[in-house]
């Protein structure tokens, strides 16, 4: 008679050793991962005001540098007909000089007309332009010409100031830029940690649970890391 054997398997039991640390572990990553997605929405935001002003300030500039172009254009344009008048008289008068020593009165007196008419056009440039009419450019003293050189100085003031404050929005753009950048890297990066940690979860022997513990926690570690060099950046 064949006795029957029974044969009881005892099944080992899953061990519960390091999983409250791994479950602290995944509540911190998910702060962090909550404070980072804060930081990149708060640096994105940014980066979208530093390009609106950006472009809004290109714009500005450009519509002022167009003003300062034309109204430059403007003055010197008056100032040249005033030189060329100016010289214009004085050749006139110094041909009428000559005529009357000559003898010829008639072509003296009608010369010494079209030099006061010529003359006349040169005073009445004079009236319509600021290089002549503005103390700050205006001849002075024994000075014959106005002060150019400064009248181009302060005409292109407001359009250097504009492209200034640009060039500091459009760097403002670039650094929010980067810094959101950096954080989309920091959260990709703690998904790692996420997949690490329930890994270590899912695990049955306790030794693998602590490894995958531990490389989520180099991961962390490695996260704040580059989240503190992105906010001190």
């Amino acid at each position: 008679m064949n006795e029957a054997v029974e044969i009881s398997v005892q099944e080992s039991p899953v061990s519960e050793k390091y999983k409250s640390p791994i479950v602290l572990l995944t509540v911190l990553t998910t702060v962090l991962a909550a404070i980072l997605a804060a930081l990149q929405a708060d640096a994105n935001i940014r980066a979208d005001i530093a390009n609106r002003d950006s472009q809004y300030l290109a714009i500005q500039a450009s519509g002022e540098l167009h003003r300062a172009g034309l109204e430059a254009n403007y003055e010197f344009n008056v100032f040249g007909d005033y030189l060329k008048n100016l010289q214009e008289a004085t050749v006139l008068q110094l041909t009428a000089l000559e005529q009357e020593q000559k003898g010829k009165d008639q072509a003296a007196r009608d010369t010494k007309e079209l030099a006061v008419i010529a003359q006349a056009r040169a005073d009445a440039g004079m009236k319509f332009s600021a290089l002549f009419t503005d103390p700050r450019y205006a001849p002075q003293g024994d000075d014959l010409l106005p002060k150019a050189e400064q009248y181009i100085i302060d005409n292109s003031a407001k359009a250097n100031e504009i492209v200034a404050r640009e060039n500091e929005a459009a760097d403002a753009y670039a650094r929010w830029n980067r810094k959101s950048d950096s954080y989309v890297t920091a959260l990709t990066i703690l998904a790692v940690a996420f997949f690490l940690f329930g890994l270590a979860q899912a695990v049955r022997k306790a030794r693998m649970r602590l490894a995958f513990g531990l490389f989520g926690l180099v991961v962390i570690l490695f996260t704040l890391f580059l989240t503190a060099v992105t906010l001190l950046a």
